[in-house]
């Protein structure tokens, strides 16, 4: 299992959108369920002002959402496939000792994702995958794209991302 198959790092400064989508997430009383997790949207239009290369990709890739997922401590989130989505970008803002790991079951073998600190990685939802949190609430920055694994597959925006010299 490679890790180009499964993850690629977005080339972009995403600093600034980390630090104002943590405090609106810990700023939050109301969350709402969304495939497990608890989720809020964020305005589209500021994230955009905060990552111009997030509004570049939307160019590309029409994006139906931007948001933040939280995970609860102690909370695991079974081995799967997403059911609708392709590709996703995420960017881990907030843990203590949880993991994101890719399973190759044919194989035997797992990858971690070793989220670094401000940045955002495609993430390719088709692989199987899970996670594992140990302590407190996790936060992760999550795009959702308008298009299903059908329309907007890994790979396909790979390329285009690729042409674009985000990746």
């Amino acid at each position: 299992m490679e890790p180009n198959e499964c993850y690629r790092t977005l080339y972009c400064n995403a600093g600034n959108l980390a630090e104002y989508a943590l405090a609106e997430a810990l700023s939050r009383d109301v969350w709402h369920p969304y495939f497990g997790f608890q989720a809020i949207s964020l305005d589209i239009d500021h994230v955009f002002s905060l990552c111009p290369t997030l509004e570049t990709i939307n160019t590309i890739a029409k994006i139906k959402g931007v948001g933040v997922t939280k995970m609860l401590s102690k909370d695991y989130y079974k081995l799967h496939t997403d059911t609708e989505r392709g590709v996703g970008i995420n960017m881990l803002l907030q843990h203590r000792n949880s993991f994101c790991a890719y399973v190759d079951p044919q194989e035997n073998k797992t990858l971690l994702l070793d989220y670094q600190s401000n940045t955002m990685y495609l993430f390719n939802t088709q692989v199987l995958h899970t996670v594992l949190n140990f302590e407190e609430d996790r936060y992760m920055f999550t795009v959702e794209f308008e298009d299903t694994k059908k329309l907007l597959p890994y790979r396909a925006l790979v390329k285009m991302l690729s042409k674009e010299n985000i990746l």
